[in-house]
């Protein structure tokens, strides 16, 4: 018998699976090169806050019941065994192509490559890129759960409110006054990249601890006034910093005040969080959309894999006999085809890299299902 849950608490679940759907097209449109369907005109610029959307849901549900051992247990098998198995097999893949097909991406397959470039680097083996955030993930849960676990069996809800507020604004004076010392992080990757990581991300993750604790039951207002205001907040201070435009992964192009960057990035999550609230009745009638919520873990790990198929199918389809554009989606993991030009093609790509991204997962997930049940026989 399925657990039914109380309408609040439904609608809040819907509205957060949603809020994934978002950020994952984000990440996933972002990857591909300008069009960026949902930049709303260049004003919310994805890189600045997409990643940032899934540490707020995090914060969002951070589960704070649960014992020591049982939380790092649980996040370990969750995060980062996938993260090492996944960087095992594309390792593998990354290998043969390299070795036997004339690609030139990636790195070298060997034991800095498997075991200390994922906590490091996370670029690899590229096709697997994209879990680069996974390590970042795990030490803001892990930090975040250390800070607050003391307080959790604190029953009053004014001091718990309190402690979120208290929490966001401490991890967004830390990560203002760390982050910009890890400019282009002098050119290393290493673990010192990895920490500025973590730091860069707990404001959004206390975000959406502090949203759940004390700023959701004031987030009422039912009105287009609501998007107004907010993007015309976000209008106001990109003009005032107008640099403010930077990658999350590498912590470059930091050319303004963090303040200003956080306030542009902060606000643009709590916009789609609205919109995913607006959004989020669509998701009842939707079995392919809830599919997509619910596994967006792996259309984040596979969707280069997806890309790159589409890539050799617009190459085969298109221009077979022109061996220079082979030779580029062989050496260059941002290049892309366009036959039919950009904004014709882009929604293709799209779509088929989350659908390669979601088998692919399937199939390995079957196949791990599968194995389980036979060693529980044996």
């Amino acid at each position: 018998m399925t657990k039914q849950l109380p309408p609040s608490e439904k609608n809040t679940s819907l509205s957060f699976k949603m809020l994934y759907i978002l950020g994952i097209l984000m990440i996933v449109d972002g990857h591909i090169g300008t069009f960026d369907y949902l930049d709303l005109g260049g004003l919310l610029r994805y890189q600045n806050y997409h990643i940032g959307i899934f540490m707020f849901v995090s914060g969002y549900f951070l589960n704070l019941e649960r014992g020591y051992e049982e939380f790092f247990k649980r996040k370990a098998l969750r995060l980062l065994l996938p993260l090492y198995i996944w960087n095992i097999l594309y390792g593998i893949l990354c290998w043969y192509l390299n070795n036997y097909h004339g690609f030139s991406l990636g790195g070298k397959f060997d034991l800095r490559n498997l075991l200390i470039a994922p906590l490091t680097d996370g670029h690899q083996f590229i096709y697997n890129m994209a879990g680069w955030f996974i390590v970042p993930l795990f030490l803001v849960q892990s930090i975040s759960f250390m800070l607050l676990k003391p307080f959790s069996e604190i029953k009053e809800k004014k001091i718990g409110s309190c402690i979120s507020i208290i929490f966001f604004i401490l991890s967004l004076v830390i990560a203002c006054i760390c982050v910009p010392h890890a400019v282009e992080n002098q050119g290393e990757r290493n673990l010192l990249l990895t920490f500025y990581r973590s730091i860069y991300f707990m404001p959004a993750f206390a975000l959406g601890y502090c949203y759940r604790h004390f700023l959701e039951k004031h987030d009422n207002i039912n009105s287009p006034l609501y998007f107004i205001i907010l993007l015309s907040l976000i209008s106001l201070l990109e003009s005032i910093f107008p640099n403010y435009n930077h990658i999350p992964s590498w912590l470059n192009f930091i050319n303004e005040p963090m303040i200003g960057i956080y306030a542009i990035s902060l606000l643009s999550i709590m916009f789609w969080v609205r919109v995913a609230r607006v959004l989020s009745p669509v998701l009842e009638k939707s079995r392919s959309l809830m599919y997509c919520a619910n596994h967006t873990f792996d259309i984040m790990l596979h969707h280069f894999l997806g890309l790159m198929c589409v890539k050799y199918i617009f190459y085969a389809t298109t221009f077979p006999q022109d061996k220079n554009v082979l030779n580029q989606i062989k050496s260059d993991i941002w290049y892309y085809n366009y036959p039919l030009g950009e904004a014709k093609c882009a929604w293709f790509y799209i779509t088929i890299s989350i659908v390669i991204a979601l088998l692919t997962g399937f199939t390995i997930n079957k196949i791990y299902a599968k194995l389980k049940d036979k060693l529980r026989l044996n």
